[in-house]
C-alpha cells in the first residue's frame, strides 16, 4: 500500500486523523464488496485543512483509491464513500475518456490526472 498526495503541502496532526479516518472508510467498504483493500492512494491536502481550519468533509472527492486487479477506483469525501467499476485499468484511459469519468464520477480533473500519472509511472519501473 503506498500514499501518495496531490502536493507536498504540510498538514497538522489532526488532518492527518482525518487521511487515515478516510482510508477506513474505503477499505470498508472494499470489505463489503469482498475485494481486496486498494494498493494505491492518493489524497489531496487542501482538502483536509485549509488556512488553519481542519476540513471534517469537502465538496467533492478528497481521497482516491484504486485497486488495479480488479480495476475499482474508491473515492471519499470525508462524508461518502464510493466505488466506481471500470470498464479497463484507469492507466488507460485517454484524456477525453478522463474528462468524461471526472464529470460523471465528480472527481476533480487534477486529482484523477494525477492518480493516472502515478500509476503510468508505476508501470514503467
Amino acid at each position: 500500500m503506498k500514499l501518495y498526495r496531490l502536493n507536498d503541502r504540510s498538514i497538522p496532526p489532526k488532518a492527518e486523523e482525518l487521511i487515515d479516518f478516510d482510508m477506513d472508510s474505503i477499505r470498508q467498504i472494499a470489505k463489503a464488496e469482498r475485494l481486496r483493500a486498494p494498493e494505491l492512494w492518493l489524497a489531496n491536502p487542501d482538502q483536509y485543512e485549509e488556512t488553519g481550519r481542519i476540513l471534517r468533509d469537502s465538496t467533492s472527492p478528497r481521497m482516491l483509491a484504486y485497486s488495479p486487479e480488479g480495476k475499482v477506483l474508491f473515492a471519499t469525501d470525508g462524508c461518502n464513500s464510493c466505488a466506481h467499476y471500470l470498464q479497463a485499468d484507469l492507466k488507460e484511459y485517454d484524456d477525453t475518456s478522463l474528462v468524461t469519468f471526472s464529470n460523471d464520477s465528480k472527481i476533480e480533473p487534477e486529482l484523477l490526472n494525477r492518480m493516472v500519472a502515478i500509476l503510468r509511472n508505476l508501470s514503467i519501473n
